[in-house]
C-alpha cells in the first residue's frame, strides 16, 4: 500500500515537470501570421548573437548561434511577434561544433 502514494507523488511531479517545459513554448499561431524567418535573423542580431541556424521548432522559431563571448547559444522566439519566449540556452564555447 505504500507504493500507491509513491508513484501518486512520481505522476504529479512529472506532470509538474511537463507543464513547466511547456510553458517555455510558443502558443498556436497560424503559419501565415509568423513574422518572415529574416526578422527573426534581424531581431536576434540586434540583441547581439550571432546567427548560424534558424528553424520552426515546436511552434516558435528556434535560433542557433552564438553570444558575444563565444558561448553557443538557442533562442526561442514567439511566431507572430518575434519576441524572445526563452532566454538563451548558454553552453561553453568548447562546445562549438
Amino acid at each position: 500500500m505504500r507504493l500507491l502514494p509513491a508513484m501518486i507523488i512520481a505522476v504529479a511531479a512529472a506532470a509538474a515537470s511537463s507543464a513547466a517545459q511547456a510553458a517555455d513554448k510558443c502558443a498556436y499561431v497560424p503559419p501565415d501570421r509568423w513574422v518572415p524567418i529574416e526578422q527573426v535573423i534581424r531581431k536576434a542580431e540586434e540583441l547581439g548573437y550571432q546567427v548560424r541556424e534558424v528553424e520552426r521548432d515546436d511552434g516558435c522559431w528556434e535560433v542557433e548561434g552564438f553570444d558575444k563571448r563565444g558561448a553557443r547559444i538557442k533562442l526561442n522566439l514567439d511566431p507572430s511577434t518575434g519576441e524572445v519566449v526563452r532566454p538563451a540556452d548558454r553552453r561553453s564555447s568548447s562546445d562549438r561544433k
